[in-house]
């Protein structure tokens, strides 16, 4: 299928909780698209539903009003099952910890989306090297996680978001737990994988030095997605 324009997008969207007998307003009439191709960082306060909105975009939590749409179609409107099947076809994601699986090697744990999505093992083989190469792990192939640094790792759990093709990368603080240096360099490589790929990016992060390196830096405030205003 021809890329759509748009990855996801967002009308009216709103998210509001329960707690007790009252109603806690999240996200607020929410409308944003997020362009094929296109980096976007998401900033905002801790608590301010940053973590929310990602969970909101890729289907694992549901909006209480208004649409999301995902390469087209409203996922609102569909069943789990059908959102589970969008999601490991477009999506890819990436979190604060790598959520690598221990007993398995850095090779088997980026293989896992593809044997999952029934491609052949030995081209989920190739096409796993291939992307681990890309990350600088090369080197690392048969190493298990706790065998990795945690730089290593995170590359890791990027080329397993990436070896997919996908058509947008969700990534929640993904350089939270490391260091500066280790931090810049792994943003460096998201960034410019992303390029290479056609990938649209992303990345709710506290870090404002960070933020502004990608296309866009949006606000997480008073339930509100508004424009990034540097200190």
């Amino acid at each position: 299928m021809n890329k759509p324009e748009y990855v996801i997008e967002c009308e009216h969207v709103s998210k509001t909780y329960d707690d007790g007998h009252l109603q806690v307003s999240v996200l607020d009439d929410l409308n944003f698209k997020i362009g094929s191709g296109q980096s976007i960082s998401v900033v905002g306060a801790s608590g301010s539903g940053k973590s929310t909105l990602l969970h909101l975009l890729g289907g694992l939590d549901t909006p209480s009003s208004g649409s999301i749409r995902l390469m087209g179609r409203d996922i609102t409107e569909l069943s789990q099952k059908a959102i589970g099947q969008l999601r490991n076809q477009y999506l890819g994601f990436v979190y604060q910890f790598h959520h690598l699986l221990p007993e398995f090697t850095a090779l088997e744990n980026v293989m896992m989306p593809l044997l999952i999505g029934h491609m052949p093992k030995a081209q989920a083989e190739e096409q796993a090297r291939a992307m681990l190469d890309k990350v600088g792990l090369k080197q690392r192939l048969a190493h298990r996680p706790g065998e990795l640094s945690g730089g290593e790792r995170q590359r890791a759990a990027i080329a397993r978001a990436l070896v997919t093709h996908p058509a947008c990368i969700l990534a929640d603080e993904p350089t939270g737990n490391l260091d500066r240096k280790n931090a810049s360099n792994v943003l460096d490589m998201m960034l410019d994988l992303q390029h290479e790929l056609g990938t649209s990016l992303v990345v709710v992060t506290h870090d404002d030095e960070l933020a502004v390196r990608f296309d866009e830096v949006l606000t997480v405030s008073d339930g509100k997605l508004i424009p990034f205003a540097a200190n």
